[in-house]
């Protein structure tokens, strides 16, 4: 990774590390809440975190470290769009990784979704467990005499894997010498 991008403390350029760790952390926090709440993460958070990457990415390095952080992001595109292809990840987990993966840089990409992956695991397992306590309450209120299933009311398991990209990124930030 370039020494002038985000990841690399300390922070040379005119806006400080801190408040491009700011902007960072906020919208990563939206996104992995929504994730969490909804079981989507919204455009309106995704897109804004590509652009204040690349921002941040050119503010720290110029226009190679901008571009350096675009390619990251196309990389981490590629290597995922297998995953959203078999319908193993969903668009906005991919979308979100991406534009995090601008703040890392491509040198810092493949740390990066190793450490989101390691950090999905127990994100997996703990929706999977919220996943199978809502069949539980949902087959205990048929067995006690409510009203039949429909498939509306079977939920589709997801997990908010928003919360593992959100790790992976900062593990990287915070990891770096």
């Amino acid at each position: 990774m370039h020494r002038e991008c985000i990841s690399h403390p300390p922070f040379p350029g005119p806006i400080p590390m801190a408040i491009h760790l700011l902007i960072l952390g906020t919208l990563l926090a939206v996104a992995a809440a929504a994730d969490v709440a909804q079981r989507r993460v919204p455009n309106l958070v995704v897109a804004p975190l590509a652009v204040a990457g690349l921002a941040a990415q050119w503010s720290s390095g110029g226009p190679l470290a901008a571009a350096d952080g675009l390619l990251a992001g196309c990389l981490v595109t590629v290597v995922l769009g297998v995953a959203w292809a078999k319908g193993a990840l969903g668009g906005g987990d991919l979308k979100l990784a991406a534009a995090a993966a601008i703040w890392v840089g491509s040198r810092s990409a493949v740390p990066f979704l190793l450490l989101a992956g390691v950090a999905g695991i127990p994100v997996a397992f703990a929706a999977r467990f919220a996943y199978r306590l809502e069949l539980y309450r949902l087959a205990t209120r048929v067995n006690a005499g409510g009203p039949p299933l429909v498939a509306a009311d079977i939920p589709h398991e997801t997990a908010p894997l928003a919360v593992a990209v959100a790790l992976g990124v900062f593990a990287v930030v915070w990891g770096r010498p």
